[in-house]
């Protein structure tokens, strides 16, 4: 159902959106439709979320998450971030409005080129048995172009705005027309702690439980900018293998008893992990394995800064 209570095909009938032409349904949420349209004005295409006025009221919650990925959208200006273009509101609804991204979520896009090429993500165990190399999953070229467009985005978002993203996964980050990252689902974003006397911590845990850096797991205060570095670390590390570097094989969970336990106790010895990975030990460049290597280190203070990413001779490659 709506949110409103209307149904599906009811609400994309009766929805009034001046300013733009409706070309089409994308999906359904339990909060929300979203609709691709067309601007009237520059003719281009657009997100348009549409929230029930009556849902925000009931869920403050949804309401303060709505309202802080509108806000960053609209200040953030950067060929990295996904843009906020104006709201507007109805008498029952609320219309949030986002630039269109048409390669879609880069989870979408991996799926697709595995689909179509044929090539599984890869496991230790299919590249010992293939002799490949798990980095022949996506050229590293793409990799090093989508990492350095995501790391722009984030250090844009750090030095520009004065937020952290906190909810940086393959599902938050959009691909345009050129196959340009744009980092996007703002909701999550958080100020970075500025005032006199602040040791610039926050508490709040946010993260996706692949993408936990170890201090989120272990319950620690943590400084927002260096989690973003380990989310994006996750990221370049499935774009380099194919796979998650923490999560355990069926044969793994079965012997130490698996689940989520199984997957914090990795992440917080992240350095041994990785230095024994199968899948790591398959990428055939040493600045990718050293860069993802120290977007992942375990004490937050050895680990790279995002202007330290930017500068790492791996994405300084052309």
């Amino acid at each position: 159902m709506h949110p409103a209570g209307r149904g599906a095909a009811d609400a994309r009938q009766q929805l009034s959106l001046p300013g733009y032409a409706h070309v089409r349904h994308f999906r359904s949420a339990t909060t929300h439709e979203t609709l691709v349209a067309q601007s009237d004005a520059t003719k281009e295409l657009v997100h348009i979320r549409v929230y029930a006025l009556e849902l925000l009221r009931n869920h403050p919650a949804l309401r303060t998450r709505i309202e802080r990925r509108a806000l960053v959208g609209r200040i953030a200006d950067h060929p990295n971030i996904v843009k906020g273009l104006p709201s507007f509101v109805s008498d029952v609804d609320l219309f949030l409005v986002e630039e269109h991204c048409v390669g879609g979520e880069l989870l979408r896009a991996l799926e697709e080129y595995y689909k179509s090429t044929g090539v599984p993500p890869s496991t230790p165990e299919t590249c010992r048995r293939s002799g490949q190399q798990a980095s022949q999953c996506l050229s590293l070229s793409f990799v090093r172009r989508t990492m350095r467009d995501l790391m722009r985005g984030v250090h844009y978002l750090h030095a520009n705005c004065g937020v952290v993203h906190r909810n940086i996964k393959l599902e938050s980050i959009f691909l345009d027309s050129s196959n340009r990252a744009k980092l996007g689902r703002l909701d999550m974003c958080a100020a970075i702690p500025s005032c006199e006397g602040s040791d610039g911590m926050l508490q709040l845990c946010c993260a996706s439980k692949h993408y936990a850096a170890p201090e989120l797991v272990m319950g620690l205060p943590y400084k927002g900018e260096l989690i973003d570095v380990w989310s994006a670390g996750v990221v370049l590390f499935v774009l380099l293998t194919g796979r998650f570097p923490f999560e355990a094989q069926e044969e793994e969970e079965e012997e130490e008893g698996g689940g989520a336990s199984l997957l914090f106790q990795r992440i917080c010895t992240a350095d041994e992990v990785l230095q024994a990975h199968p899948a790591i030990g398959m990428v055939p460049d040493p600045l990718a394995v050293d860069l993802v290597r120290n977007m992942l280190r375990v004490r937050p203070e050895c680990r790279l800064t995002t202007e330290e990413v930017l500068q790492h001779p791996f994405l300084k490659t052309p």
